[in-house]
């Protein structure tokens, strides 16, 4: 390998850090002096002239092309084929992992009451995610041992086909695109084709928008 195809390689990996530069080179979104200014700025360094950048970015953008990693039709495809639905007044609960047993309790007592729940169980701690009107009960049965908890956060549920499941970049779509609007995610869940995006209530309107959208013109 020669030492400009190193340089390109390192460029290459550097730029894929920034999905938004990448699908813009990789896709020709914009125009090349805006591409050029992008990618002047992620490097943070300047190219002599436009077109010893337009040099750089004809080769980066076939570079990218080989270290996707990703079929853009099948994460389309999925995309086109889930549904979304928008749960609002929910509260997380946050716990550690000595409480469950209690945890496991509350869901017995939960289960087919409540109109939103869910919990996940990580290395440090078990989270609980459930409806305004069984919230005390919450709160109650955990008690001291709460972690953490908020309330009034909103869940934008999207339920997928059977292909979600193997096919890279479909999460990363949802994230680039709330993250370019100034959408903060709380929590990110995943249950078998389920994806649960966990946001406070003014993100989860616009979430919702931006995601219907998108839907909708594929």
């Amino acid at each position: 390998m020669s030492g400009e195809d190193h340089a390109l390689d390192k460029i290459a990996l550097k730029v894929l850090r920034n999905p938004f530069l990448a699908y813009s080179i990789f896709k020709k979104i914009h125009s090349s002096k805006a591409v050029c200014q992008l990618l002047e700025r992620e490097l943070e360094s300047e190219f002599k002239t436009l077109k010893d950048c337009r040099r750089v970015l004809k080769r980066l953008e076939k570079k990218i092309g080989e270290l996707r990693g990703f079929d853009e039709r099948l994460v389309e495809y999925v995309w086109n084929s889930s549904s979304l639905e928008l749960k609002s007044d929910l509260t997380v609960v946050s716990v550690g992992l000595d409480s469950y047993m209690d945890v496991l309790k509350l869901i017995a007592e939960l289960r087919g009451r409540a109109r939103f729940l869910s919990v996940v169980q990580s290395a440090s701690a078990i989270t609980v995610i459930i409806d305004r009107e069984h919230t005390n009960q919450v709160l109650e049965a955990l008690g001291h041992r709460v972690l953490y908890h908020k309330v009034g956060v909103s869940a934008i549920i999207m339920v997928s086909p059977d292909e979600v499941i193997t096919t890279p970049g479909f999460v990363a779509v949802i994230t680039s695109l709330l993250s370019m609007n100034g959408v903060n995610i709380l929590q990110l869940l995943s249950c078998h084709r389920d994806t649960i995006i966990i946001l406070s209530e003014e993100d989860s309107r616009k979430a919702f928008q931006l995601l219907s959208s998108l839907s909708k013109q594929g």
